[in-house]
């Protein structure tokens, strides 16, 4: 019979162990020894062997405080006491002899969630490189399912598909999600100097604008993938269900139909989502970007306080040396038009003064009244938006790709049953077909003996079949050419 349901509103006992108990040191050690030998593939303990753990850390520690320890653990539903195979001799050596206890499947999951947040305590998050592309490779293969195998025929095929998408989909988003939080949590403005600050503006920011760079690229790419699913999420919804309702549980139940359903409905939204227009993938994409622009300014203030002043004030000390370096007031003037703009002022109006033949340095100044040009309010031309013309260029994907399917089909019906062709002895219906079959023949011959036909993993290989001349006739016309024989090879893939 199936387990009961918990409430989210009912208490769980087996967390005692990690919260304030006057015993909480023993409890965590006995459950980090199940934990230890779970990992070593040991899922049975006896009480000796954890009394002698916890010898090494408490030497004064007895059998009689273990059993008590062990009791109440039991009675927390963190371990299971597994019955006596032998029968004892007499009561003492029933006493005398120890328990064997098993960890049950909730008590491991806890003890690992605490031994990985321990790790994670000091260790930073990291991407998985690969992560990316794995997910669109197994989107692609998802999307191709679907077209090729169906989704009321292959449902089978269809379920190992979309769980191979939606694992990767998880550990992608994850993946990211985890590394965007951890950033800030390192606080590197505060723990780092200026020349280990440079050194990690320039490694972080590098690497995750690369990666915001690719997330971005293949952004579009995904939705595209994912034009479709909306269309057929309840039938998709309903075979996987299917699929997964008939798995027969260590208890003997099989999950409902119903909220399995459900739950790929949900499954099925969120996967639509995260990359849709305002979902979660732009958010990463903004907090990666907004990341990079904080560890930018922090540099750049870093930068003015390591020399001594502000970018301003170093490029006029630097305009000052290099006015003090030059030897003629003619170098002055042209230094002062090039580092000042010294030209006539746009948005001032005003008489220009008469132009003296002397050195402008020795000229006194000559005061001009300006009057500033004001040009009205500029006109705010509306944004025009640009299409979104997913719909359609999918939608040109899939005729190119039917087109290709019935070329290579109208292709193999000329080879026949025996996938071979002698172009020596053959009548074609059309002259497309002499042309194609001549392509094909002269990009095998080019390439050692075999060409792609561009459709799936279709080769075509060729052969010399003697040095006589054969005949290829065709309704236009008869060509004159040794006999060649063409083998088609469709694979094994598409033989079904």
């Amino acid at each position: 019979m199936p387990l009961d349901r918990r409430s989210p509103l009912e208490e769980m006992p087996e967390a005692n162990y990690l919260v304030g108990h006057q015993d909480g040191a023993y409890y965590r050690l006995i459950v980090r020894f199940f934990y230890e030998r779970h990992r070593a593939h040991a899922n049975y303990v006896r009480s000796d062997e954890i009394k002698a753990h916890l010898q090494q850390v408490f030497p004064d520690y007895g059998e009689t405080a273990c059993l008590r320890h062990l009791d109440q653990l039991e009675r927390w539903r963190l371990v299971r006491l597994l019955p006596e195979q032998s029968r004892p001799r007499n009561l003492l050596e029933l006493r005398q002899r120890p328990r064997t206890y098993q960890a049950e499947r909730l008590t491991l999951k806890l003890e690992e969630l605490r031994v990985r947040e321990e790790a994670a305590a000091s260790a930073a998050a990291s991407l998985n490189p690969t992560a990316l592309d794995d997910l669109v490779e197994r989107l692609e293969d998802l999307v191709k399912g679907l077209a090729e195998t169906g989704i009321e025929t292959g449902e089978e095929h269809i379920y190992e598909l979309w769980q191979s998408a939606w694992r990767a989909f998880e550990g992608f988003a994850r993946d990211v999600e985890t590394y965007l939080a951890d950033l800030p949590r390192h606080k590197p403005q505060q723990t780092l100097d200026y020349l280990g600050f440079m050194g990690y503006r320039d490694l972080v920011t590098r690497y995750l604008s690369e990666y915001a760079r690719r997330l971005f690229d293949r952004k579009g790419y995904l939705r595209h993938l994912l034009l479709d699913l909306p269309a057929v999420a309840d039938r998709l919804a309903s075979r996987l269900a299917a699929v997964a309702s008939r798995q027969v549980r260590a208890d003997g139940s099989t999950p409902g139909f119903d909220a399995e359903r459900d739950r790929y409905l949900g499954d099925l939204a969120a996967l639509q989502g995260y990359f849709t227009e305002g979902g979660d993938a732009e958010t990463l994409l903004e907090r990666a970007q907004g990341w990079v622009a904080e560890v930018t300014r922090h540099a750049r203030r870093l930068s003015e306080q390591h020399r001594g002043g502000t970018v301003r004030e170093q490029t006029l000390l630097e305009l000052g040396r290099r006015f003090a370096g030059l030897t003629s007031g003619v170098e002055a003037q042209s230094l002062a038009q090039v580092a000042f703009g010294a030209t006539l002022p746009l948005h001032w109006r005003g008489p220009a003064p008469a132009s003296v033949s002397a050195v402008a340095w020795a000229i006194p100044p000559v005061r001009i009244r300006l009057q500033p040009v004001r040009r009205g309010q500029r006109l705010r031309v509306p944004t025009d938006p640009t299409i979104d013309r997913t719909a359609e260029q999918f939608r040109r994907l899939l005729e190119e790709s039917r087109q290709r399917e019935r070329a290579a089909r109208e292709l193999a019906a000329l080879f026949g049953p025996n996938m071979t062709l002698n172009l020596g002895r053959l009548r074609v219906p059309e002259p497309e077909h002499r042309q194609l079959l001549l392509r094909l023949l002269y990009q095998a011959l080019s390439r050692g003996g075999a060409a792609s036909m561009g459709y799936r993993h279709w080769l075509v290989t060729v052969e010399e079949e003697g040095t006589q001349l054969g005949q290829l006739r065709a309704p236009d016309g008869t060509l004159s050419l040794p006999g060649y024989v063409l083998r088609l090879r469709t694979g094994v893939r598409d033989h079904g």
